[in-house]
């Protein structure tokens, strides 16, 4: 995971040029461990019944620019330290390791979950808006309402009930509309959050080319021919739409890459992936740009 100790960003906003307000968009991802394992009895009738529900703990939030020269970088990036003993730290999909959560060994920045909490209580209550993928769960395990007037979830932008009930993964998105390999080895929230800004983004060029329907159902259609997986890569280093997979951070702006991915770039071979017609917004511009500043 990357550590906001180890590079030469400003962790700090800018009270200048970076004063959250009202309808400012914040990509956001948070990771989970689990303090209590799921306990099932089976009846006599065969049937599962949960004795007791799986309990998460808050490990990670973080909380990204959307504009400006530091766009991508975060603002918050906080480990919280907990004090009852984690059962599973689900490494794979939470990117967190034991050592990350202990003051003694821990190179990342530690805080009491109320401390945390209470930066994203300040953000919901200046009228922020969180962009992010399954925002509903995260804020739901975090005990926090949010409007969903201050929610982008691209969950929901992109799921289409009438081709499937099933929700398209984050890792799913970024390779068919970024064609982006992220989430290869584990989760990373500030990856996860910008990939969520740069899907946001990408729905607004399709909704403004007039084709947002028509790309959601080549979603939903790409989905179905690799079940709604990222296919392996191939032996020449190219991912299943024939196209060479990117990672979506890598070392500008004081030690970290950022790559935008507002384009879709054209695919070279294979299932052809999706290209987005030049709209107004787009106009004289050499990538897409939100509207909100």
């Amino acid at each position: 995971p990357y550590n906001v100790l180890q590079h030469n960003w400003p962790c700090v906003l800018d009270p200048s040029t970076e004063q959250p307000e009202s309808g400012t968009h914040l990509p956001i991802d948070t990771e989970f461990v689990r303090l209590q394992q799921e306990e099932i009895e089976i009846l006599a009738t065969g049937d599962r019944q949960v004795v007791r529900p799986t309990r998460e703990g808050l490990a990670r939030v973080s909380v990204l620019r959307a504009n400006g020269p530091h766009e991508g970088l975060p603002f918050i990036d906080d480990y919280i330290s907990i004090s009852e003993p984690v059962v599973d730290y689900v490494t794979k999909y939470s990117g967190v390791s034991a050592g990350d959560l202990d003051p003694n060994l821990s190179l990342h920045p530690l805080v009491p979950l109320k401390v945390a909490y209470k930066k994203l209580w300040l953000l919901l209550n200046l009228g922020c808006v969180f962009v992010g993928h399954g925002l509903t769960k995260d804020f739901r395990n975090i005990n926090m309402f949010v409007p969903k007037s201050q929610m982008v979830d691209t969950v929901t932008l992109f799921y289409n009930p009438s081709r499937s009930k099933r929700n398209l993964s984050l890792r799913f998105l970024a390779w068919y509309l970024l064609k982006e390999n992220i989430q290869s080895e584990t989760h990373d929230s500030i990856e996860d959050a910008f990939t969520a800004l740069k899907l946001w983004r990408k729905y607004q060029e399709f909704e403004d080319a007039g084709i947002l329907e028509k790309m959601i159902d080549e979603i939903y259609t790409a989905g179905r021919k690799w079940n709604y997986k990222v296919p392996e890569k191939r032996s020449d280093g190219k991912n299943g739409m024939g196209g060479t997979a990117t990672t979506t951070i890598g070392t500008v702006a004081g030690g970290l890459t950022v790559n935008r991915g507002r384009e879709t770039p054209d695919v070279d071979s294979g299932v052809s992936g999706p290209t987005t017609p030049v709209g107004k917004k787009q106009a004289g511009s050499e990538y897409f740009e939100s509207p909100l500043k």
